[in-house]
């Protein structure tokens, strides 16, 4: 299974996203990326919904590996950007953000003292 450049890019962000979990870092690489997040999430859902260039969705293995880094991407998008993905986006892929948002508020959020 060999993997393009534009996935091996997107899974390459994803290890530069979250190659740290200090809370200073990550609202850095929040300001930073915030308005690019929302559109590599949106390669991920839909390339995790079976529309990519396989077809075949992403590997389980893959997909938890990236987990975090998506989580990530959840909560670094603005309200605006995840309604924006909500109404582009249909059946599967609609259901499938809903889904990452839910599992982002109650895995990743960060909700201590700096």
């Amino acid at each position: 299974d060999g993997l393009n450049d534009s996935t091996t890019l997107f899974i390459s962000f994803f290890f530069f996203f979250c190659e740290t979990t200090e809370l200073q870092l990550r609202q850095h690489k929040k300001y930073v990326f915030g308005h690019h997040c929302f559109k590599f999430l949106s390669i991920y859902i839909w390339i995790s919904c079976g529309y990519g260039p396989l077809k075949t969705g992403i590997k389980r293995e893959v997909d938890e590996t990236l987990r975090p880094g998506v989580y990530a991407l959840v909560d670094s998008c603005s309200d605006k950007d995840r309604q924006y993905l909500h109404t582009v986006f249909g059946g599967p892929c609609r259901n499938y953000l809903a889904a990452l948002k839910q599992e982002s508020d109650l895995n990743f959020k960060y909700e201590g003292k700096v």
